[in-house]
């Protein structure tokens, strides 16, 4: 039985171990501009520790990267889900992240809350 126990908490650690880094993140646009408006680079930075997972996105603005911290993550396997909020003159933004990691790669959608489809993604590890 403690074997087993251990045997698991080593696997989901490894798991976990597997979305650490930092990645290029690249929406897809859709919509009627799609075609006009070019990919939104973001920088998305994972880490695991503990089996509790930490990190922040960064999107390019207009002067500097604006961070956002992750919260309420959770992994399960190769999939990733967390939250993000961001601050903008009137209110808070919400998005919910649904991810999922192949080895160095990661697709999955982001989609604010109240929102009936999210936008697509994919990323890279880059480190």
């Amino acid at each position: 039985m403690k074997f087993t126990f251990a045997f698991l908490a080593f696997v989901l650690a490894a798991t976990a171990a597997g979305i650490d880094g930092r990645w290029n993140v690249e929406f897809s646009p859709r919509g009627k501009k799609a075609a006009a408006a070019p990919p939104r680079p973001f920088t998305l930075t994972l880490n695991t520790q503990d089996g509790k997972v930490t990190g922040s996105m960064a999107a390019a603005g207009k002067k500097k990267a604006r961070p956002l911290n992750i919260q309420n993550a959770k992994v399960d396997g190769n999939r990733v889900i967390f939250t993000t909020v961001q601050m903008t003159k009137k209110a808070e933004a919400k998005f919910d992240w649904r991810i999922t990691v192949d080895g160095d790669q990661m697709s999955g959608t982001r989609t604010r809350e109240g929102a009936k489809r999210g936008v697509a993604f994919k990323a890279r590890r880059v480190g």
